[in-house]
C-alpha cells in the first residue's frame, strides 16, 4: 500500500517537533522515513519559522525600548556610586594605617621608658649589692683573722653572718659571684671546722693504743678555749652530732668494750680514772656484777661531769642500747642459775640489776626501762635458762655416743587364773600346739600363752613375756593381763613384728581347745583349784645405752626443781611462777630426744633396736615417774597450778621405739625380699646357670639372717629376739610357699632340688632354742626349739619339704589321719600334687579323697 504521506506533512511534522517539542500523533508518520524529497520542503518551513521568530523580536524591541533606557540609566548612577565609596573606603584605610604607624610609636616610646626604668632599678640593685659583696668581703676577712687569732666564737659568727647575708642575694644566687663568694665561705667554714675538730680533739683526747680516754676543760691555744665554747660553735656549724657519733664509736671500741668482754681466761679489763682521763689498764679475774655495775657507774658520772649535758644527753643515748644488750647477753644471762642451788645469787643478781636501774635514773642515763622490764621477766629468763641448758645437755649426750651398754630386767607381777595355762605344769614343751588359740583376737594373751609353754620347766613361777607386747604398767589387782599399748596409727603392729603375719596366723584353722579348757580332773586338780588366781612375776633381760638414764636424770632433776618451786618456802622466790611453765620442759626434752635421736643411733648397726630399747625402757620409767609426783602432789601442799602429765610424752615414745622397730623390721624385709628375688621364682632351679642363681639367692638369705641374729642378739630380749627373727624368717617362708605354689609343673629333679633348699632354711632352727636356765641345763632332755611359735608358717614350710620328698601315698596318709589338712587347704593341695605327679588314675583317685574329705 503507498505512503500517503507528503513531504508538506513531514516538514510540518518536523517543524512541530523544533518548535513545540511535539511528539507526532499519527503512527504511520512516526514508522515512516524522511525521504531526501521532503528536504526541500523542511527547508523552507525552518527559513520560513526563522523568519517570523526575527520579526517577533524586532516587534517586541521597539515596544520594551523606553524601560531599557531607565535601566542604562540606573546602571551608570550605580556604578557612580560604587566608585565614589572605594575612594573612602580606601582614605579610611590610609588614616587606619596612620593610626597604627602612631601607635607602634607610643608602645615603642613606653618600651623605651621600661627600660630606662629597669636599668635605673638595676643600678639601684646593683650599687645596693655591691655593698653587700663588701660587706661580705669584709665579714670574711674578719672571720678569717678571727679564726687566725684562735676567736672561734666570732669566728663562727662571722662563718654564720655571711652564709645568711649569701642567701639574702636570691636575684644573684647563681651568679659568678656568688658561685666565688660561696666557694670562699666554704673554704673559710673547712678551715673553722678544722680549728673546731683541733679543739675537740684536744679537749676530748681518745687513744686507742692505751686505751685511755681524757676530757680537759679547756686548751692553751693562740687563746683559752673551754669545751663549752668547742660544743657551742660546733652544734651552730651543725658539727657536734658527727663529733658525738665519732665519740661513741671510738668509747666504745676503747672502753666499753673491753670492759664488758670477758676472755677466754676469764678475766676482764680494770677500770681506772685519774683526773681527768679514764684508762683501762692490766687484766682482772675479778669478773662479778657488783665491780662491772660499779665501774659502769664510775664511767657515767665521769662522762656527767666532764661533758656538758648537751653532749652527754645525746651521747647516753647513743651509748646505752649497746651496753644493755652487752649486759644481758654477756652477763646477766650467763650469772643466771640454770637449777635452784643458785637462787640466792640470783635474787642478788636482781637486786643488783634494779639498783642500777635507779642510778641511771638518778643520773639521767636511759636504760632503767630496758633493766627493771628484765628483772620483771625473771622467771622467764631463768625458765629459758634452764630450758636451753637441758635441750644443749641432751645434744650433747647424743652427740657422745651410746657410752657403755648396760644390762637391764623388766619385772612384771600380774595375776593370773588357771584358765591362762600358766600352772598346766604336767604340759610339754611338745604340746603347744593343742593350746594355741587365735580366737581371743587379744596378741597379748596369745603370746602370753605362747611364750608360757617354751621357757621354764613345768611348776615354775616366773615366766617371760615382756617383750611381747606388755609395755604398760600392769595392775597388779587385775586377773588378767589386759593392758596394751597406746595406739595411735597402724604402725604399731608393724612395731611388734606382727603387721606381715597377722594374715597368715590368722588364715590357719583353730585347733582343737579341749586341752586349753582342760575338764574338772584333766591335770589332776579339782575345778576349784584351777580357777584359783595366782601372782605371776614376769621378767625378761635386754640391753640398753647410757642415754635413757642421763635423760632420765634430766627430767628428774626438772621435775624437782619444779616441785621445790611449789613449795612454800618458795612462795617469795622471784622465779616463783616458773614452776608452772617448768612441768611442760620434760616434754621439749623428750620432744628434742625423739627428732634428732635417729640421726645419732643411725650411726650404729643396731641403733634402731637400742632406739627401740631405750625408748620403751624411758617410757616406762618416765610412767614411773608421773605416778611418783602425782602421789607426792596428794600428799603434798603444792600451790602449783598446772600438774605434771607425761601421758602423751611416754606414749609418743613408746610409739616412736616402736616405730624405729618397724622401720627397722620393713628394711630387712625389703632386703631378704631383694635376696630372694634372685631365684627367679625357683623356675629352672635344675637348669645352669639358673641353678646357681638360686642357690646363691638361698645361701645369701640364710647368711643375712644369721647375721642380724648376731647384730641383735647382744641387743635385744631373747623372746623379742626370736620374734624379730621369727617375723623375718616367716616373710622367706612365705615368699618360698607362694613361689613353688605357683610352680606349675614341678619334675623330680626340682622336687629334690627344692627339698634342699627347703633344709638350708631350715638349718635356721637352730637360732630358736630356748633360753637355758639352770634347772634346763641339769635336765637331760633335750632343748626344743620355738621356731613354730616365732615364724607363724612355720609348721606349712615343713610340711611343703615333706610333701616334695613324699610319696602320693605318704600325702594323702598325711591328708587323711595325720595335720596337714591344719596348714594347707585342700585346693593348695590338690594344685601341689598336680604339679608334682604325672596324670594317672592314683593321682585321681588320691585328688577326689582329698576333696571329699
Amino acid at each position: 500500500m503507498p505512503s500517503r504521506i507528503t513531504d508538506e506533512d513531514f516538514g510540518h511534522t518536523v517543524l512541530q517537533s523544533v518548535q513545540h517539542g511535539a511528539y507526532p500523533e499519527d503512527d504511520q508518520i512516526v514508522a515512516a522515513e524522511l525521504p531526501s524529497s521532503a528536504l526541500p520542503q523542511l527547508s523552507t518551513l525552518l527559513e520560513k519559522a526563522r523568519f517570523d521568530a526575527k520579526e517577533n523580536i524586532r516587534k517586541l524591541s521597539k515596544e520594551s525600548a523606553p524601560d531599557i533606557d531607565g535601566w542604562v540609566v540606573q546602571a551608570r548612577q550605580l556604578r557612580r556610586d560604587i566608585e565614589s565609596t572605594q575612594e573612602r573606603s580606601r582614605e579610611i584605610v590610609a588614616r587606619a594605617q596612620d593610626g597604627d604607624r602612631l601607635q607602634a610609636n607610643a608602645q615603642d616610646a613606653l618600651g623605651k621608658v621600661h627600660l630606662l626604668n629597669r636599668e635605673v632599678e638595676f643600678n639601684e640593685g646593683l650599687a645596693g649589692v655591691l655593698g653587700q659583696i663588701y660587706k661580705i668581703r669584709h665579714a670574711l676577712e674578719e672571720t678569717q683573722q678571727a679564726a687566725t687569732a684562735g676567736r672561734l666564737s666570732d669566728a663562727v659568727e662571722g662563718l654564720l653572718y655571711t652564709r645568711f647575708q649569701v642567701q639574702e642575694l636570691p636575684a644573684w644566687r647563681n651568679s659568678r659571684i656568688a658561685e666565688l663568694l660561696r666557694s670562699e665561705i666554704a673554704g673559710l667554714g673547712h678551715l673553722v671546722g678544722d680549728a673546731l675538730s683541733e679543739c675537740w680533739e684536744g679537749l676530748v683526747l681518745v687513744e686507742r693504743q692505751s686505751s685511755t680516754v681524757t676530757i680537759r676543760n679547756q686548751k692553751s691555744r693562740v687563746s683559752p678555749v673551754d669545751i663549752s665554747t668547742v660544743i657551742t660553735s660546733l652544734d651552730k656549724l651543725e658539727l657536734k652530732q658527727e663529733k658525738i657519733n665519732q665519740l661513741r664509736w671510738d668509747f666504745e671500741k676503747v672502753i666499753v668494750r673491753p670492759r664488758l668482754q670477758i676472755q677466754a681466761d676469764g678475766t676482764v679489763a680494770s677500770l681506772l680514772i685519774q683526773e681527768n682521763s679514764l684508762h683501762l689498764s692490766g687484766r682482772t679475774p675479778n669478773v662479778t656484777l657488783k665491780l662491772l655495775f660499779s665501774d659502769l657507774e664510775s664511767i657515767i658520772k665521769y662522762l656527767n661531769s666532764h661533758l656538758p649535758w648537751s653532749v652527754t644527753g645525746s651521747l647516753s643515748e647513743l651509748l646505752m642500747p649497746g651496753i644493755i644488750s652487752r649486759l644481758v647477753s654477756g652477763w646477766l644471762v650467763h650469772s643466771t642459775p640454770s637449777d635452784l642451788q643458785g637462787l640466792q645469787e640470783f635474787e642478788a643478781l636482781l637486786y643488783q640489776v634494779s639498783s642500777f636501774a635507779s642510778l641511771l635514773n638518778d643520773l639521767k642515763w636511759p636504760g632503767k626501762n630496758d633493766l627493771e622490764f628484765w628483772v620483771k621477766r625473771a622467771p622467764q629468763v631463768w625458765l629459758t635458762k634452764k630450758r636451753d641448758g637441758s635441750l644443749d645437755t641432751v645434744r650433747q649426750l647424743l652427740g657422745q655416743g651410746f657410752g657403755e651398754v648396760r644390762t637391764v630386767e623388766r619385772v612384771e607381777t600380774q595375776e593370773v587364773t588357771g584358765e591362762d595355762g600358766m600352772f598346766r605344769g604336767n604340759s610339754t614343751e611338745g604340746d603347744w600346739n593343742s593350746e594355741w588359740s587365735d580366737d581371743e583376737g587379744k596378741e597379748e594373751t596369745r603370746a602370753l600363752d605362747q611364750q608360757q609353754k617354751a621357757t621354764v620347766p613345768s611348776g615354775a613361777d616366773e615366766e617371760d613375756v615382756s617383750a611381747w607386747g606388755l609395755d604398760d604398767e600392769p595392775d597388779n589387782n587385775s586377773s588378767t593381763v589386759t593392758s596394751r599399748p597406746i595406739t595411735t596409727d597402724e604402725d604399731d603392729t608393724d612395731a611388734w613384728g606382727w603387721g606381715d603375719d597377722n594374715e597368715n596366723m590368722n588364715s590357719a584353722p583353730s585347733p582343737v581347745h579341749d586341752e586349753a579348757h582342760p575338764t574338772s580332773q584333766s591335770n589332776g586338780m579339782p575345778p576349784a583349784r584351777q580357777q584359783s588366781k595366782r601372782e605371776v612375776t614376769l621378767k625378761e633381760s635386754y640391753n640398753i645405752t647410757a642415754l635413757p638414764e642421763q635423760l632420765l636424770e634430766i627430767v628428774s632433776q626438772v621435775v624437782s626443781d619444779a616441785d621445790s618451786l611449789t613449795q612454800s618456802r618458795y612462795a617469795s622466790s622471784p622465779i616463783a611462777s616458773a614452776a608452772d611453765s617448768l612441768f611442760s620442759l620434760p616434754g621439749s626434752i623428750l620432744s628434742i630426744y625423739r627428732a634428732i635421736a635417729p640421726t645419732f643411733y643411725a650411726r650404729n648397726a643396731s641403733g634402731s633396736m637400742f632406739l627401740y630399747n631405750d625408748s620403751l625402757w624411758m617410757s616406762e620409767r618416765l610412767q614411773i615417774l608421773a605416778q611418783d609426783h602425782a602421789s607426792r602432789q596428794r600428799t603434798q601442799d603444792l600451790r602449783a597450778t598446772r600438774k605434771l602429765n607425761l601421758d602423751y610424752d611416754v606414749a609418743a615414745l613408746a610409739l616412736f621405739g616402736k616405730r624405729a622397730y618397724a622401720r627397722e623390721m620393713e628394711s630387712q624385709r625389703t632386703i631378704l625380699g631383694d635376696l630372694l628375688d634372685g631365684s627367679q621364682g625357683f623356675a629352672n632351679c635344675t637348669t645352669p646357670p639358673f641353678a646357681q642363681e638360686c642357690d646363691i639367692a638361698i645361701d645369701s638369705v640364710v647368711d643375712r639372717i644369721r647375721d642380724i641374729y648376731k647384730e641383735w642378739k647382744p641387743v635385744l630380749s631373747h623372746s623379742a629376739l626370736l620374734q624379730s627373727i621369727g617375723s623375718l624368717l616367716s616373710t622367706v617362708l612365705d615368699k618360698v610357699i607362694l613361689d613353688v605354689e605357683d610352680m606349675s609343673d614341678i619334675s623330680e629333679p626340682e622336687s629334690q632340688r627344692l627339698a634342699s633348699f627347703c633344709n638350708r632354711l631350715a638349718s635356721l632352727e637352730d637360732l630358736f632354742m630356748p633360753m637355758q636356765s639352770q634347772e634346763t641345763t641339769s635336765n637331760s632332755e633335750q632343748a626344743v626349739p620355738l621356731t613354730a611359735i616365732y615364724a607363724a608358717t612355720w609348721l606349712k614350710f615343713q610340711y611343703l619339704s615333706n610333701i616334695l620328698e613324699s610319696s602320693l601315698v605318704d600325702i594323702k596318709y598325711l591328708w587323711t589321719e595325720g595335720e596337714l589338712r591344719l596348714e594347707f587347704s585342700a585346693e593348695e593341695l590338690v594344685d601341689l600334687i598336680e604339679a608334682l605327679f604325672a596324670d594317672s588314675e592314683h593321682r585321681r583317685r588320691a585328688i577326689g579323697e582329698i576333696r571329699r574329705s
